[in-house]
């Protein structure tokens, strides 16, 4: 069964510093600055790990915010490297509540 996440994230400093805070927190990922524009007008933080991609995404320039209620706020999301088929867990809930053990980082659920 393949998983994924889709998490609220309070910045701490810059994206570059709540990416490294993130990093710690998560096994000691190494958050790289995503280049390539994986998620278009938002600037990206990645890191991999045990076959899937942690995505740390920031805010976009004000022209190309699409989202209905921007808040600040970065958005961690969690997903397969690779397609498969087959059913998909949300551990989203999981994510948050080890993240706000470790309480670094403030996060929380995305509706």
């Amino acid at each position: 069964m393949c998983k994924y996440a889709d998490v609220g994230v309070k910045p701490v400093g810059t994206l570059k510093e709540t990416a490294e805070l993130l990093g710690e927190a998560l096994f000691g990922l190494d958050f790289q600055e995503d280049n390539d524009g994986t998620f278009d007008e938002y600037p990206t933080f990645l890191a991999f790990h045990d076959g899937y991609m942690y995505a740390l995404l920031g805010n976009p320039r004000p022209e190309d915010d699409v989202r209905e209620d921007p808040n600040g706020d970065f958005q961690l999301k969690m997903m397969p490297i690779e397609d498969s088929p087959g059913e998909y867990a949300d551990v989203s809930d999981e994510l948050v509540d080890m993240l706000s053990r470790d309480g670094r980082l403030s996060v929380y659920m995305l509706d």
